[in-house]
C-alpha cells in the first residue's frame, strides 16, 4: 500500500512532463516550418537572374569574328589582328572598331556558321574608334537598336565577342556607370564590369531585351586584362557615324571654337557660384561661331540646346553631334547671372600644331613687390606673333608666395584676372591694388605648348 502510495505520484509527474515537453517540441516544428517556407511577398523579392542561355542563342548569329591583315592575303600567311564585329544590316553591313581594322589591307569577316567573307572597309572614324566594313552576303539578321538614355545604371548587359580567338564567347555584368570620359574627345563611354579582353573589340554590348545599345571598345587594366572596367560607344552615336560614313565616306562634327575646363569647387568658389556644374570657357578663337555669338572666356556653358551639362567634358559630346550649319541654344553663366545665346554651328578645322618657344621680355616691367609675388613685362612680339595674342602680361619671375603654389611659373601670360582683362602691366598694377588681403580668385593664364586654362590663387595660404 505504500507503494502505492509513492508510485502513483511519480507515474502522474512523468506524464505531466511528457505531455508539457510534447507540446513545446510541436510549437517548435510548426515555427521551423513557418519560418523555413516564406511568404508570397518574400518570394516575388528574390533576386532572379537572367536567362543568358536564351539571350546568347537569339544573338550569336548576328556576331561576327574579324581577322585583319597588313599585307594582302596569302595560304601561309596568319593575321596580323583580331577583333569582333556585329551585322546592322541584311545586305551585309557591319560595324567594328577602327582599331580593329586600322592600316589593314585585307579584312576577313568569319559568320557564327563558319564561313569566311572578304570584307571592304566601307569607312573609318579615328574619333570615335568606329569602322564600317561590308561583305558581300545577303539574308543576314542584323541586331536591333536599343535606347541608351533608357539603359539604367545597374542593369544586366551582355557581351559576345571573341576574346584572344575565342569565337561566340559570352560574358555578362552591369552597366557601372554612363557618360564616362576615356580618351577620345566625342565619345561618351558606357562603362561596364562585363568581362572584355583582347578580341572583344567591335563586339555588342547587349541588353536583356536582346538589343545593342553599345559597341565594346576598350579596358583599363593594370595587367592587359580583364579587372571589371570595360568601356562601350554609346550605339546612338555609332549609327549616327553609320550614316555619315555610308553617306560621304567621313563624318562632319559640330565646332565652336572654344576652350574650356572643369568647373571646380575652387573655380565656383571664385566664381562665387552657387555649384561646380558646367564647362567653363578659357579660350575662344578668333572669327569662330562662339566669337561670332557672343561667348566669352570665363562663361560657363551649361547646356546644349536644353541637354544640361553636369560634367565638363560632356560639352564637346553635345557639340560634336550637331552638324555644321545647324543654329543652337546655350545657356551660360555670366558674371553669376543666367544667360542663352543662339549660334550657327561651325565646322570643325584640324587644330594647329602647338608650338613652343623661348621668350624674351620687352618693355614695360614689374617689381615682385605685390601679393602674388610674381614679376610681369610686357607680352615679348615674338610670343604674341606664335601664339595670336592681342593682349596678355608676360610673367618674368615668381617668387615664393601664392602665384608659385598655385603653380604659376616663368612663361606663363596672365590674360585676364576674374574677368578683367590683362592688357599690359599698368593693368596689373592696379589690380594688385584691388585684391583682397584674403579669399580666392581665379586667373586665366596661357602657357606655351599647353593651352589656355584658369587657376585659382588662394590668398590665404
Amino acid at each position: 500500500m505504500k507503494q502505492l502510495k509513492v508510485i502513483v505520484p511519480l507515474v502522474l509527474l512523468m506524464l505531466v512532463q511528457y505531455f508539457y515537453f510534447q507540446s513545446q517540441l510541436d510549437e517548435v516544428k510548426s515555427q521551423d516550418q513557418y519560418f523555413s517556407q516564406p511568404s508570397q511577398d518574400a518570394a516575388k523579392n528574390v533576386l532572379q537572374l537572367p536567362a543568358f542561355s536564351d539571350l546568347a542563342e537569339l544573338s550569336k548569329q548576328s556576331v561576327v569574328s574579324i581577322e585583319v591583315s597588313t599585307r594582302e592575303r596569302s595560304r601561309s600567311r596568319r593575321p596580323n589582328g583580331m577583333g569582333s564585329g556585329f551585322v546592322i544590316s541584311e545586305d551585309g553591313y557591319l560595324l567594328t572598331n577602327n582599331h580593329v581594322t586600322q592600316g589593314s589591307a585585307n579584312i576577313v569577316v568569319k559568320l557564327a556558321d563558319g564561313t569566311e567573307h572578304d570584307a571592304d572597309l566601307i569607312g573609318s572614324d579615328p574619333e570615335t574608334d568606329l569602322s564600317l566594313i561590308k561583305i558581300d552576303v545577303d539574308g543576314l539578321k542584323p541586331f536591333e537598336f536599343g535606347n541608351v538614355d533608357e539603359a539604367k545604371v545597374g542593369s544586366w548587359v551582355v557581351a559576345i565577342g571573341a576574346p584572344f580567338g575565342f569565337e561566340q564567347t559570352v560574358t555578362a555584368g552591369i552597366i557601372s556607370a554612363k557618360g564616362r570620359s576615356v580618351g577620345e574627345q566625342y565619345v561618351p563611354y558606357i562603362q561596364t564590369d562585363v568581362a572584355i579582353n583582347m578580341g572583344n573589340s567591335g563586339g555588342p554590348l547587349i541588353n536583356m531585351d536582346g538589343k545593342v545599345i553599345g559597341v565594346n571598345s576598350k579596358i583599363i587594366s593594370t595587367d592587359g586584362g580583364s579587372v571589371g572596367l570595360s568601356f562601350a560607344i554609346p550605339i546612338d552615336l555609332a549609327v549616327d557615324v553609320v550614316n555619315q560614313l555610308k553617306e560621304d565616306g567621313k563624318v562632319r562634327r559640330g565646332f565652336l571654337g572654344v576652350g574650356y575646363q572643369e568647373v571646380t569647387r575652387e573655380i565656383a568658389e571664385s566664381f562665387s557660384l552657387k555649384s561646380n556644374r558646367g564647362a567653363l570657357i578659357n579660350a575662344v578663337s578668333r572669327n569662330s561661331p562662339a566669337e561670332k555669338a557672343g561667348l566669352r572666356v570665363g562663361d560657363i556653358v551649361t547646356a546644349v540646346d536644353g541637354k544640361r551639362i553636369i560634367n565638363y567634358t560632356e560639352l564637346p559630346f553635345l557639340v560634336g553631334r550637331l552638324r555644321p550649319g545647324m543654329e543652337t541654344e546655350l545657356n551660360i553663366i555670366r558674371d553669376g547671372d543666367p544667360d542663352t545665346l543662339k549660334l550657327l554651328v561651325g565646322s570643325r578645322d584640324p587644330q594647329d600644331r602647338v608650338v613652343s618657344v623661348e621668350p624674351q621680355p620687352e618693355g614695360e616691367t614689374s617689381t615682385t613687390d605685390n601679393p602674388l609675388k610674381i614679376k610681369v613685362a610686357d607680352v615679348p612680339n615674338d610670343v604674341r606673333e606664335t601664339f595670336n595674342l592681342d593682349e596678355g602680361i608676360f610673367i618674368e619671375d615668381v617668387e615664393e608666395g601664392p602665384a608659385q603654389q598655385a603653380g604659376l611659373r616663368r612663361g606663363d601670360v596672365i590674360l585676364s584676372i576674374q574677368t578683367t582683362p590683362m592688357k599690359n602691366v599698368a593693368d596689373f598694377e592696379a589690380m594688385m591694388q584691388r585684391l583682397p588681403t584674403s579669399g580666392t580668385f581665379a586667373i586665366l593664364i596661357t602657357r606655351p605648348g599647353q593651352g589656355t586654362r584658369y587657376i585659382v590663387i588662394d590668398l590665404n595660404e
